[in-house]
């Protein structure tokens, strides 16, 4: 064998190994993304971005999936045929802020696990939207998990409104009752209050549990009525709280939201759904002209008792001692400055209806 022999074998040796350890890399790189595929990571979604929509019926933008979520505070849980618990995160005060889990596992094991006050997340959880609210839906086939991240959180407090602002329904010429306009969508399941009402018409809606509620007027405000219920109530045994009757006055009341919508039945309405004896009030602390509110005319007639005496014998202080201490002093005044503009109906800033990405 010449050299030129010999290089032409050697080189064509090389080749081979050369190509046997390229299959060997590209084998081996094959067999590696078998044994070890990239698994994408789900997107965790905050209660705004599952409810958040421009749909006129206000259906999520993802209804039907099943995702994670960053969840919220615990507001309320109810048992009924099958336990919800109620999650607002405080992050979104003004809209688009509450959302309802519903527990269909056998036994409820996430709704008994967790407390008012606790800050849950979600995972595996189906997005569903039933008689018009939309839910976070624990079904057994989708493994879903809840975390309690943290415990005794205040519970965010209720956004004052209008009672048009939920609108109640109106009546058409079958006898069916809608809401004009869904524009109380991004209030669902949030916490909400309303201030100088009277209960007006009863035994409304579905389940004739359902009461109207009529703003006071006010000299430049023209009347509005939402609806409301007790059934979630932990203090009623019967159909409505004992305190409601037709024509009793409230200072306040509040509550959670949530829709009923069922148009083969012909309802779709919303309604305020009280939780306990706390959310009906009939007075106001501090509220010295019985008025409901507490402004600068409370604040005339507290002045006139300032520094009184407010023994039985001279009872001059009238209603200015608020701590009851038989003297109208600085104590008395700090709790007239802590409920000051209570029951006067404010707009809230950032009444935000942009997407998610928009806000601040």
């Amino acid at each position: 064998m010449n050299r030129k022999q010999s290089r032409h074998r050697i080189s064509t040796l090389d080749s081979i190994v050369w190509t046997e350890n390229t299959m060997l890399v590209a084998l081996l790189f094959a067999t590696a993304s078998v044994a070890a595929p990239v698994t994408a990571t789900a997107r965790v979604y905050s209660i705004f971005e599952i409810q958040y929509t421009t749909e006129p019926d206000g259906r999520s933008p993802l209804e039907g999936q099943v995702v994670d979520c960053l969840g919220g505070v615990v507001t309320h849980k109810f048992a009924g045929g099958k336990p919800k618990l109620t999650l607002q995160d405080p992050n979104h005060p003004s809209a688009w802020g509450a959302i309802q889990v519903k527990d269909g596992l056998a036994g409820a094991p996430l709704f008994h696990e967790v407390s008012i006050g606790d800050w849950v997340t979600l995972s595996n959880v189906y997005v569903e939207e039933f008689r018009g609210n939309t839910t976070l839906q624990c079904l057994p086939d989708n493994n879903p998990t809840l975390t309690i991240v943290s415990r005794d959180n205040p519970l965010p407090e209720p956004l004052v409104v209008m009672p048009d602002q939920i609108a109640s329904p109106v009546e058409d010429s079958l006898g069916d009752w809608y809401v004009a306009t869904h524009k109380a969508e991004k209030y669902e399941h949030m916490r909400l209050k309303v201030v100088k009402v009277t209960v007006g018409a009863m035994n409304l809606g579905k389940a004739a549990d359902n009461y109207v509620l009529q703003s006071v007027p006010d000299s430049n405000e023209p009347p509005a009525s939402c609806w409301a219920t007790d059934y979630m109530n932990a203090d009623t045994t019967d159909d409505y709280h004992p305190s409601v009757s037709a024509g009793q006055r409230f200072c306040r009341v509040e509550g959670i939201l949530e829709q009923y919508t069922n148009t083969r039945e012909g309802w779709d309405y919303y309604q305020l759904v009280t939780t306990g004896t706390r959310d009906l009030s009939v007075s106001q602390t501090a509220d010295l002209d019985d008025d409901c509110d507490v402004d600068f005319l409370d604040f005339g007639l507290f002045a006139e008792g300032w520094l009184a005496d407010c023994t039985a014998e001279a009872g001059t202080c009238g209603r200015a001692d608020l701590d009851e201490d038989r003297s109208v002093r600085i104590d008395d005044l700090a709790q007239l400055a802590e409920h000051w503009l209570d029951g006067r109906f404010i707009k809230h800033r950032g009444d935000h209806d942009g997407p998610p990405d928009k806000l601040e």
